[in-house]
């Protein structure tokens, strides 16, 4: 049996893991990474699952182990390709479901499995079992495999308060510890945090605290997938005789799901259509919306831009971003609590206490995870490598020996032999795949290259105008730049390309100038060189060859 991460370890996002024996192939979680700051215009990014296309007509399955979108966001370009059942909680396939009908794809694909539940896959049986974490029917998984019982966490935490009831199936974990586990792979994203995540529960002292040191209108972001939290703001507002305006699609699209499956119970008349907030005083109106990590498009964003009528961001009010910092989005968000400032509002949390409780286990509970189930072998997963090797030697210090402790990275492929022995593959090729920004298509690797280099460095163009019939030059070649900073004289500068262009042209074997490329690669190596030796920068240099007009 062999397990291969083809996204999600040495990164946060991208979570997919392909389980392959000789009877079995499917994939655990099928993710999406959000672009940062240096890939302009991609609007997510994805596994490439080359490494599957050998095995095209063996693959079997999706399994979920929770809606997040770095455990889902991927599968409409997978199940585009291979159009496989998709296995989940309720919650977790209905947010599949939603982004399947965007994309125009068949939501018959996906099958509902209950808690301790189990599916048949080739050979292998997997059960999900309950874990608490940030978003509802959240689940660890057990693959039944006739090499051993193979325990995967997914995202959990051990919260003893969860709010609503459904407890992590310890019981069940301490069970197939007892009856023996092969391999444990468990989540790592908090290993760098001492002792115990807060319980949820802790929230809402410090969010009841916002409601009352707030004389204007209430602002809250946070992630519209944490439907605990949003329960708990919303009790709030109808404690505090506030009604509730939603802002945001996927707020709005996941709190109906969630009331369509009792995960979120709400009052007659509590919500207010965005448009009807003018007929609220401020102190009557409690405003969720998307936008906690500074994302251009929310909710949040478009009231910060005056957007949304009816509603101005006033001396008085109050924003509240209930939500961690994703790493990579610190300054984004920096940029909105600054704007909402502008505006007059208070965004300090100085006074209220705890708005925010993880969703992963800190060190305490990843400890308790693998005393429970005692594997014979531990595998880290989800995070950097840093985490992960932190993982590894936090099992090390539980008494777990290194020979049965494996650090994974991307592609790398870690096999299960007869009786307990595991070893190390080798690796597949893995990559990434970028999905443009309002297109639901594709985008090569080099594309995302050379917006950053023109981003960063401009573009140089060079156009040679050649006689068709004797193949000279029927003039100076003309440089044009654009974000490009040349030299102190520009025309002189200019001229000095030229120059390179056209001694480069006449020096060109006959065999090069008759091959179009070839002749356009030759002169862009030339003048990337002499750019490169004079101002000591990169920009995008683009060759084009034109034929003088016949008089």
């Amino acid at each position: 049996m062999r397990l291969i991460p083809i996204g999600g370890l040495g990164e946060f996002g991208m979570n997919a893991l392909v389980v392959h024996d000789a009877r079995s192939l499917f994939l655990v979680d099928c993710g999406q990474l959000f672009p940062s700051d240096d890939q302009p215009g991609i609007d997510s990014i994805v596994p490439d699952f080359a490494y599957l296309e050998p095995f095209a007509d063996q693959l079997q399955a999706v399994l979920l182990t929770h809606g997040h979108e770095d455990h889902i966001g991927a599968l409409p370009y997978f199940l585009r390709r291979w159009p496989v059942p998709v296995y989940g909680t309720a919650f977790t396939l209905g947010l599949v479901e939603g982004k399947l009908r965007e994309h125009g794809l068949d939501p018959e694909l996906l099958r509902p499995v209950k808690d301790y539940g189990r599916v048949k896959v080739g050979d292998i049986e997997a059960e999900w079992i309950p874990v608490t974490h940030s978003i509802p029917d959240a689940c660890a998984l057990a693959l039944h495999t006739p090499q051993g019982v193979l325990v995967h966490s997914g995202d959990f935490k051990l919260d003893p308060e969860p709010l609503d009831g459904r407890l992590t199936g310890l019981e069940r974990l301490n069970a197939l510890g007892d009856a023996g586990v092969r391999l444990l792979m468990a989540d790592s994203t908090n290993v760098g945090r001492p002792g115990r995540s807060p319980s949820e529960s802790v929230c809402r002292g410090g969010l009841e605290a916002a409601f009352e040191q707030t004389q204007g209108r209430l602002f809250v972001a946070t992630f519209s997938s944490n439907i605990h939290r949003l329960q708990t703001l919303v009790d709030l507002a109808y404690e505090f005789r506030r009604r509730v305006v939603i802002l945001g699609r996927s707020l709005d699209r996941n709190m109906a799901l969630a009331r369509s499956l009792k995960h979120l119970q709400l009052p007659d008349d509590i919500l207010v259509d965005a448009k009807d907030a003018h007929l609220y005083d401020k102190g009557e109106l409690l405003v969720l919306c998307t936008g906690s990590q500074g994302e251009p498009m929310s909710g949040l964003a478009r009231l910060l831009r005056r957007e949304v009528k009816g509603l101005p961001m006033e001396p008085g009010d109050r924003l509240v971003v209930s939500a961690r910092a994703i790493p990579g989005n610190e300054v984004a968000i920096s940029r909105m609590l600054d704007d909402a400032e502008r505006l007059g509002a208070e965004t300090s949390l100085e006074n209220l206490g705890p708005v925010h409780a993880s969703g992963h286990g800190s060190r305490d509970e990843l400890a308790d995870l693998i005393r429970a189930v005692r594997p014979d072998h531990m595998v880290p997963v989800h995070g950097t490598y840093r985490n992960l090797r932190a993982h590894g030697a936090l099992a090390a210090s539980l008494g777990w020996p290194p020979e049965r402790i494996s650090l994974l990275d991307g592609g790398l492929c870690l096999r299960l032999l007869e009786g307990d022995r595991v070893d190390m593959a080798g690796a597949v090729p893995v990559g990434k795949c970028f999905v443009h920004e309002g297109v639901d298509h594709m985008v090569d690797a080099r594309v995302v290259k050379d917006r950053l280099i023109l981003q960063e460095d401009g573009v140089v163009f060079a156009t040679l105008l050649v006689d068709p019939q004797t193949g000279e030059l029927a003039a100076n070649p003309t440089i044009l730049s654009r974000g490009f900073v040349m030299l102190s004289d520009d025309d002189a500068y200019a001229e000095l390309l030229a120059g390179v262009a056209r001694q480069t042209y006449e020096q060109a074997p006959a065999a090069v100038r008759a091959d179009g490329e070839a002749l356009r690669d030759t002169l862009r190596l030339a003048l990337r060189r002499i750019i490169r030796k004079t101002t000591q920068t990169r920009p995008l240099v683009i060759p084009v060859i034109l034929k003088a007009p016949q008089v």
